[in-house]
């Protein structure tokens, strides 16, 4: 069986990723958890690492922090918001499903 798409390596479904949500105007505390889940410096300051709280909270932890300070939502919403800019940012399966599995990585951390 034949595909018309090639594979993607993660790096390079990642790199694709950047390259269109970042053109989509979202809010600035969207974008920065965009930023952390894809690796990039969107935002001042930087959001660096997050982590799921038992009760399905998102924390953040800035650059400079020594502490996860940043009340972020919640996790269930992330991915709803997920889902929601991924038709305007035409982001493609592969995306979509990138940026899911980084946010289940961080669930996993708990």
């Amino acid at each position: 069986m034949t595909t018309d798409h090639p594979l993607r390596e993660p790096d390079q479904i990642r790199q694709d990723c950047n390259r269109k949500l970042r053109v989509v105007q979202v809010s600035d505390h969207f974008q920065a958890i965009l930023g952390c889940l894809l690796g990039e410096d969107w935002t001042t300051p930087r959001l660096i690492e997050m982590v799921v709280t038992s009760d399905g909270h998102l924390l953040g932890r800035c650059d400079g922090e020594a502490e996860f300070k940043a009340f972020l939502g919640e996790v269930d919403d992330l991915i709803r918001n997920i889902q929601g800019v991924a038709p305007v940012a035409e982001l493609d399966g592969d995306e979509v499903g990138y940026l899911v599995a980084k946010v289940a990585e961080i669930k996993r951390q708990r």
